[in-house]
């Protein structure tokens, strides 16, 4: 299994606002010091923290692919300086001190790159609730992606650490069950059970996507190992979550990489430490599923846990369906695509909505396996979004 290399940028680019709101670090002169975990604005009741410690150069406005238009301010790092949280210890803390230092540290989920406190507020339940009874707390270390390995590589380098900021979550929401889902090796998994003991180890069938946690007759909630070893660092060494795990792999690179960056790092620095080939395409996320990126220089923000650098490709012309059925056998939610496909292709609209298109999730894995090189996947959800109506676009009226 790949480790984690550590990786310090010259500078970070950190989001500030979402729009033009004034921001506390406008008030500040040029060149003012800025530590690392100190609070650079508030958004939606979430601090954003300096990753790094440096000086403000400037600000400017992007747009990301994942956030959108952002308002973002370029730090060249300069110290090692860091803003320290108060260290408690488990017995200090309650189920809403718990979530309330998981808000000041800042710390965000990397499955989805929602704010913990946020998804901890929203799960806790009061004493007398019965749903901890059928419910279990999952920390997702199986990476769901063929590339990525950023899970794995934390739960070896600190499989311990994340177990108790996975306890102290589900303290939070005042759960009794959790555990640590992985999709690992024999030897491996021996290894990790051994760390943090086996039963706190599920493992989860090999199947991509993965959906299902743990025992089906449990309901699950997941959070990030990362998310759950940042909040165990806020505990007990006072950090904030200024770092992320990030895997940089793809054919355009000659090995794949586990690196340990601080938030705001921009993408091309992690290409650059990779040695990626001069010529490739950028793809944040899943190689199934994840988001073209045309701009290198976009920052590596909450919610990115694998970044692909793949070479140029010759496009391929689809071609006609041939009914061999791989889609139906590749489809985890047990649809028929090149039915769905069919029938909306005909115009069958009154009868698509028998064959449920609007449970398919995009996993991409019906395009992937078509051999006529149809993006199967998208033709699907086309055909949920119609509810069993024809829209035809006439364009535009020219008596208006």
């Amino acid at each position: 299994m790949r480790g984690i290399e550590d990786v310090t940028p010259a500078s970070v680019r950190l989001p500030v606002a979402t729009d033009d709101t004034v921001f506390p670090l406008a008030q500040l002169p040029p060149d003012a010091p800025i530590r690392c975990g100190e609070e650079l604005c508030r958004m939606d009741d979430m601090p954003v923290l300096s990753s790094v410690c440096g000086k403000v150069e400037g600000t400017l406005m992007i747009h990301h692919p994942l956030y959108g238009p952002l308002q973002c301010a370029d730090i060249l790092r300069d110290g090692t300086d860091e803003v320290p949280l108060p260290i408690v210890t488990e017995e200090e803390l309650t189920p809403d001190a718990i979530i309330e230092l998981a808000r000041e540290a800042a710390v965000y989920d990397e499955l989805d790159g929602i704010p913990l406190w946020e998804k901890l507020s929203h799960w806790q339940v009061t004493e007398e609730d019965l749903t901890p009874l059928h419910s279990v707390l999952v920390a997702d270390g199986t990476a769901n992606d063929v590339y990525g390995s950023a899970p794995w590589a934390v739960l070896k380098e600190d499989a311990r650490m994340v177990l108790d900021g996975l306890r102290l979550a589900a303290k939070a929401i005042r759960f009794t069950r959790y555990h640590i889902a992985t999709m690992l090796p024999k030897r491996r998994r021996r290894a990790l059970k051994k760390a943090v003991g086996r039963a706190y180890v599920y493992t989860v069938g090999d199947e991509y996507p993965v959906t299902v946690y743990a025992d089906k007759s449990m309901e699950t909630y997941r959070i990030g190992v990362q998310a759950c070893l940042a909040l165990a660092q806020a505990v007990r060494e006072g950090k904030r979550h200024t770092h992320t795990v990030v895997t940089v792999a793809g054919d355009a690179l000659p090995a794949p990489h586990n690196l340990r960056v601080p938030f705001g790092t921009n993408i091309a620095a992690l290409l650059t430490a990779c040695q990626a080939q001069s010529e490739h395409h950028i793809v944040l996320g899943d190689a199934m599923v994840g988001i073209p990126c045309t701009d290198p220089h976009t920052p590596l923000l909450p919610g990115m846990t694998t970044v692909l650098a793949m070479s140029p490709r010759r496009v391929r012309t689809p071609g006609p369906c041939i009914g061999c059925g791989r889609c139906a056998e590749a489809c985890h939610v047990g649809l028929l695509p090149y039915e769905i496909v069919r029938r909306s292709e005909n115009m069958h609209y009154e009868r698509l909505q028998h064959l449920y298109p609007s449970d398919c999730d995009g996993c991409g894995v019906c395009s992937y396996v078509c051999p006529a090189g149809r993006d199967v996947a998208q033709e699907v959800l086309e055909a949920g979004q119609t509810k069993g109506t024809m829209f035809l676009n006439w364009g535009e009226d020219e008596y208006e």
